[in-house]
């Protein structure tokens, strides 16, 4: 019999355990085992971590739940008892289930992975004015409205059941970069319109997955919520068409002859206004993680009080001391600006953080301005930097990660 719950109905493992064709046990990792040991916890139990790592702590909590529940034998391993058990107790009525709320439907449809419905249910019960109440209110309005399909995990993909789906962008979808957290795809639907859909990775719901920073090889370790937030702030920002900036626009480019000779050049992969594009998404996206990040640390009034010139050194973070090609898909315009030296760099930031001003950061007038106005001071900032290099201040922040995360 076909699972039930919102939890375990679609997952392909948990479905097999309870056809009786597979058995979970140590050590078994995926998110299947995350599904058992998150359900266990939500019931009473203590299966550790909530990782998708099946070890001694997951199976002595399975033993307990067997004993408790007359399941024979009582062995750490999920099985057809165990995994029908688990399903019974945590079914609620999938369109009104109250753990996901407003997102039941979708969640229940296979259109929005299980643990994303938690996260973002989390968000939208935040309180009123939040940045997380706005994020996951958004995204809420895109599922509803039919912009956005689905926010599900890579290994989910191709059971998302919305027929304005064609199968093969589940397939692309299923079969995003294995080191990228999180990837969006927009597509035109089998009903003519143009759709996006985002894939998560497995190991980032996991929270099993680190961001490396080149060439230093320093760590931080992805957030689940932070990809999230992340991934709605480029939803949020389709369309503005960035890539298509001409090589001759000096808002754009400090250097326009070097923009369009990289353009026209046979050896590089695109042109110069896909490096800004990507940029202006990037940096986007992690001030807003960063924003939440703040908020749920208890800060709510950190963009307010931001100092642009801090905003301005973490954006050279990414923009000087990272590798351009591995974030901003450089076809060496920021290789070759970042050569020159502080005056050409910091110059070429300014400019690319003007810009970024136009962007959607918030549905909160009041948050979108003081955004806005943030990113046009730190390029005001830059422009400072460009020609006084002492002035530039140690501290970096107003991006998440940022310096200091990694490590």
């Amino acid at each position: 019999m076909a699972l039930k719950s919102n939890r375990f109905s679609g997952d392909p493992v948990l479905e097999q355990c309870a056809a009786g064709a597979h058995r979970m046990l140590a050590p078994e990792e995926n998110l299947s085992v995350m599904r058992v040991q998150e359900g266990l916890r939500r019931l009473g139990y203590d299966p550790g971590d909530l990782d998708g790592v099946f070890g001694n702590t997951t199976g002595a909590a399975v033993t307990a739940f067997k004993i408790d529940n007359a399941l024979s034998p009582s062995d750490p391993v999920v099985g057809p008892g165990t995994s029908t058990k688990l399903d019974d107790l945590l079914f609620q009525n999938p369109l009104l289930d109250p753990d996901f709320g407003e997102l039941s439907g979708f969640v229940a449809a296979r259109n929005v992975e299980p643990f994303v419905g938690l996260q973002l249910a989390d968000l939208m019960s935040a309180p009123l004015g939040s940045a997380r109440h706005d994020v996951g209110n958004f995204m809420l309005e895109s599922l509803r409205l039919g912009n956005l399909l689905g926010i599900i995990a890579a290994s989910r993909a191709l059971g998302m059941t919305d027929p304005r789906i064609a199968e093969d962008d589940k397939r692309a979808l299923a079969n995003m970069p294995a080191a990228a957290s999180g990837e969006q795809r927009s597509f035109t639907g089998t009903d003519g319109l143009p759709h996006t859909a985002i894939a998560l990775n497995d190991l980032l719901i996991r929270g099993r997955m680190f961001l490396t920073h080149r060439p230093s090889g320093r760590r931080a370790k992805a957030s689940f919520r932070g990809q999230l937030s992340h991934e709605l702030t480029h939803q949020r920002n389709e369309g503005l068409n960035f890539a298509e900036t001409s090589d001759s626009d000096t808002d754009t480019f400090v250097d326009t002859a070097l923009a369009a000779n990289l353009s026209q050049s046979p050896a590089t992969p695109f042109v110069s206004a896909v490096p800004f594009a990507t940029f202006a998404e990037e940096m986007a996206a992690r001030h807003v993680t960063w924003i939440i990040e703040r908020e749920i640390a208890g800060d709510p009034f950190a963009a307010r009080f931001l100092p642009p010139g801090n905003l301005a050194v973490a954006v050279h973070f990414y923009f000087a001391e990272t590798d351009a090609a591995f974030l901003f898909n450089d076809n060496g315009y920021i290789q070759t600006i970042v050569s020159r030296g502080n005056q050409d760099t910091y110059n070429q930031i300014a400019r690319w953080l003007r810009r970024c001003a136009v962007m959607t950061f918030s549905g909160n007038l009041e948050a979108q301005q003081i955004s806005e106005q943030l990113f046009l001071d730190a390029a005001s900032a830059a422009e400072a930097f460009a020609l006084d290099p002492a002035s530039v201040p140690a501290d970096a922040s107003g991006l998440y990660p940022g310096p200091e995360d990694f490590h």
